[in-house]
């Protein structure tokens, strides 16, 4: 890249665009397919904490740890020449966070199991063979059901691996995955400017790497540390300890009995057998959630405690709207989910009017009526025309797959308000597992009914979620918090070769997942490696399917609930624009009662609120902002430690030790 030198602002841009550089690219791309191989090693193999599952990796965070506090100062120490830049450090981390969503469980963990799954797992007595295996297209799924078996239950010696019984399925599916997040990403740098420069959102699961990738600072007398500012804290280590510690005690207590394991979790019966509340100590959540705006966290866990007192109100007086849906039963009762996806909905119809000027803008300079000012990484033009080229070319793919085009419409608009909606609410509140209330397939499925879809749609229904199940790790959040990272303090630079260093990131996440999931399938057996990927995944959305097509329900209930819902938000939205004081933030209500709150983070978010609202009140910003390191100490701590024990563990052996799971 030559150098510019019109003016002091493409100066900037120059200099910043220096962070995707040759050596970034390469070290990124190494480290992604590093943790395309670890995160379902630590899965499939030693069953240990979830590397990839959130939206804050902790794998990343891990290997960025261990590149800023040890790799850096030596290299330091050697001469300095060889040390990464801040914005090189930063471009490496964004490809192993975008690498990270596409293995596991975002994308490659339940994928191969999934397009399987109907035919491994069809008996007489599930009728799959005649409700779902024929719909199943050949683009699809492997027709070779004895390269299916072998999947689930190992090769014989001397075999290998069946791979032409795969192309077809991997191609046509891959080709889907690499498409929609290149809609994700258009998406992100149209909304980019808006979250990032206009409201100016916190990003609060940015801070942590931020703080890793500081520039060393000089003392009085003008030498230069060899680490980061974060790591000469001893406060930081003070939190680091807590976790390392707590955690390291309870994981030897597998290996010796002298060791008698400190509870971190439990339940409180409320009403036994029927209303039940988890209670978890999880100190990366209390570490993030000190970091998220106060009324935020009061909102979380207000609307969490509001969603416990209406469960027990409607256990008491036998109030039901119907079974539970797919991927969406877990955290609270279906009525509370319904009046939560309610909120949701109008939550991301509201983001996108608010955000209607800036996109308004940027389409004038799409389209040559304003100067385009060159500060988006990709310009508007080509995010306009990716997102409608994109979105044209899914809905002709889940269209050719099966789906009736109405289907296709409603399922592929509802994922991208869902995943525009969670990036929103994880910009700002810094959840690292944020998950929707409800999916687009529930909503479908129960409003239109077996009769009006047909087995057909049923199963295409099934089969989407290998794209729009899990949500908790998802690329939409990944984008946004990229772009966040690669914009500078005064939001005029960018790394504009980015889009290049994220799609090798997702190149060459999706193909060493897969790779090494297909490796371990059929070197063990899917069923005798994890019971979640290979027998609760793949068997789930079929056996919902069965459900509903065997026991249609009223969708009305449903119907009035999702209404109450979306009312609420409205009142919400009203209140906090029209009075300052006004205390309850909106996104606490679509997200208190979902699976990844209520089992892992609700307490540790009220114990946040508590702490900080203590200290704000009585120290001050000052206090607040001096306790800050001990705070980002118990997010890397725990992430240190549950990615050291499941190395650990797998040296010697031992399985099922989840320090870390959201």
């Amino acid at each position: 890249m030559s150098a510019v030198t019109q003016n002091p602002r493409t100066d900037r841009l120059e200099e910043i665009d220096r962070g995707v550089t040759a050596r970034s690219l390469l070290f990124g791309t190494v480290l992604v397919a590093v943790i395309s191989v670890m995160s379902p090693w630590a899965i499939l193999v030693v069953k240990g904490s979830q590397l990839t599952s959130n939206a804050i990796p902790i794998i990343a965070i891990f290997l960025l740890f261990l590149m800023t506090a040890v790799m850096q100062p030596l290299l330091r120490w050697l001469g300095d020449r060889g040390c990464f830049t801040r914005p090189e450090l930063i471009t490496i981390y964004v490809m192993m966070l975008v690498g990270s969503v596409v293995v596991t469980t975002g994308f490659a963990g339940t994928f191969l199991s999934v397009i399987t799954g109907a035919v491994y797992y069809a008996t007489p007595e599930n009728e799959w063979n005649s409700l779902f295996v024929p719909y199943l297209s050949r683009w699809l799924s492997p027709d070779d059901t004895e390269s299916i078996r072998l999947f689930y239950e190992g090769l014989p010696k001397g075999q290998v691996i069946p791979w032409d019984a795969w192309i077809r399925p991997l191609v046509t599916w891959i080709s889907f995955i690499l498409v929609f997040y290149w809609v994700l990403f258009c998406i992100g740098a149209i909304l980019r400017g808006q979250w990032v420069e206009n409201e100016r959102l916190v990003f609060p699961l940015t801070r942590l790497p931020l703080s890793m990738v500081e520039e060393p600072e000089a003392d009085a007398s003008g030498r230069r540390s060899r680490v980061a500012k974060l790591f000469t804290n001893r406060v930081m280590w003070m939190g680091f300890a807590i976790p390392l510690l707590i955690h390291s005690w309870n994981s030897t207590g597998n290996y010796s009995d002298a060791f008698q394991k400190l509870a971190l979790n439990g339940t409180w019966s409320l009403l036994p057998g029927l209303v039940n509340v988890p209670v978890r100590l999880n100190f990366p959540v209390l570490g993030l959630a000190y970091l998220m705006p106060l009324n935020v966290a009061f909102s979380v866990w207000f609307f969490f405690l509001i969603g416990v007192l209406q469960t027990l109100i409607f256990a008491r007086l036998g109030i039901q709207i119907g079974s539970g849906d797919i991927w969406n039963s877990g955290g609270g009762a279906p009525s509370i989910l319904h009046q939560a996806a309610g909120g949701m909905t109008v939550f991301v119809l509201f983001l996108l009017w608010t955000a209607r000027g800036h996109i308004i803008g940027l389409w004038r300079q799409a389209r040559g009526q304003q100067p385009v000012d060159g500060g988006e990484v990709i310009s508007p033009r080509l995010a306009f025309a990716g997102l409608a080229v994109g979105y044209l070319f899914l809905l002709s793919w889940l269209t050719a797959s099966g789906l009736s085009f109405y289907v296709a419409l409603l399922l592929l608009t509802g994922a991208l308000g869902a995943f525009i909606g969670l990036s929103r609410i994880v910009a700002e509140a810094g959840l690292p597992g944020c998950q929707t209330p409800m999916v687009p397939q529930a909503f479908i499925t129960r409003g239109f009914g077996p009769e009006v879809l047909g087995l057909k749609n049923m199963t295409g229904l099934g089969l989407s979620t290998v794209w729009i199940g899990e949500t908790a790790a998802n690329m939409m959040n990944a984008v946004v918090h990229s772009l966040k990272l690669t914009t500078d303090e005064d939001g005029s630079g960018r790394y504009r070769w980015l889009p290049i260093a994220m799609a090798i990131a997702v190149v060459v996440g999706i193909a060493g997942s897969v790779w090494f999931t297909m490796e371990m399938a059929y070197t063990y057996g899917g069923i005798n490696l994890h019971s979640w990927y290979y027998g609760g995944a793949p068997r789930w959305p079929f056996d919902y399917m069965k459900s509903v097509h065997g026991a249609p329900e009223p969708f009305l209930p449903r119907l009035g609930f999702t209404s109450i819902g979306a009312g609420v938000m409205a009142l919400l939205l009203v209140l906090r624009h029209r009075f300052i004081w006004w205390p309850l933030h909106p996104i606490g209500f679509p997200i208190a009662n979902t699976y990844t709150i209520v089992y892992y983070g609700w307490l540790s978010i009220f114990l946040a609120w508590l702490i900080k609202s203590v200290v704000l009140r009585y120290g001050g910003i000052a206090v607040y902002r001096s306790m800050q390191p001990f705070f980002l100490g118990l997010i890397l701590g725990e992430f240190a430690t549950a990615c050291l024990w499941v190395f650990l563990d797998g040296i010697y052996g031992f399985e099922g030790n989840m320090i870390f799971n959201f």
